[in-house]
């Protein structure tokens, strides 16, 4: 069983606000820096685009990334190109991570090859960066919708693939990820390539994330829990772990 310092490694520290601001970014970075001297040293911290430089230049020489919601989170609705262009900005700044949601109004129409083309044009401008697809479970809803969409994801060429944005639909739950691993596992299985899963959207205990964690291990093997592979994206969760 995995200790609370451990899981920590696991966690995307997250700030996803409306009212989020320099200031409030700043303090966020000085707490993830308190947890890191405290032995919680989490994977990468996450936020809006527009707070990637500032959490580049606030994280040097603490082995934590950056990551960011990009391609006009969280609905995609936009021109593909100012969706590209965000995350090219985001790059530009240093971001090293860039989380994206599925267009689900194409998916719902059928129009596969497009959810296709769209992951791949993301993908095209981060080539040594992680790109994470998130599918939105909660809206998607059935067995048969999360497992097509996680494979056009990996088909697209993610790095990982996401449960939730956390805003207006229901997060994670175990039978999701579960899907989600079977198609990484058929997807390694056909390709030989490894891809991630990350967990978001409602995980804030310890037994919450071991859940999860032992849901993955059972699919995809021990070999996949660690911060390359397995991410939790949480906000409260690194708070209750560092009461334990």
């Amino acid at each position: 069983m995995l200790t609370p310092k451990e899981i920590s490694n696991l966690v995307d520290l997250t700030s996803l606000n409306a009212f989020d601001s320099t200031e409030s970014i700043d303090s966020f970075l000085k707490q993830t820096h308190e947890y890191n001297r405290n032995g919680f040293k989490v994977a990468a911290v996450c936020f809006y685009p527009n707070f990637a430089r500032q959490a580049v230049q606030a994280l040097i020489g603490s082995g934590i990334k950056t990551a960011v919601v990009a391609g006009s989170f969280p609905s995609s609705q936009s021109f593909l190109s100012t969706r590209l262009n965000e995350c090219e900005m985001a790059l530009e700044a240093g971001a090293e991570e860039i989380d994206i949601v599925l267009n689900l109004g194409a998916f719902d129409q059928g129009d596969y090859d497009h959810v296709i083309d769209e992951v791949r044009a993301f993908k095209g401008l981060m080539p040594q960066n992680d790109l994470k697809v998130i599918l939105e479970t909660g809206y998607l809803a059935t067995e048969k919708r999360i497992a097509k969409a996680s494979e056009l994801a990996l088909k697209g060429g993610a790095d990982f693939i996401k449960t939730s944005t956390g805003k207006e639909f229901p997060g994670a739950n175990i039978n999701t990820v579960k899907i989600m691993a079977q198609r990484i596992k058929k997807h390694e299985s056909n390709t030989g390539r490894k891809t991630g899963i990350k967990i978001s959207g409602g995980v804030r205990t310890k037994e919450q994330a071991l859940e999860y964690i032992k849901a993955v291990k059972e699919i995809l093997g021990d070999a996949y829990i660690n911060p390359d592979n397995f991410r939790i994206g949480a906000s409260s969760l690194l708070k209750n772990l560092t009461k334990v």
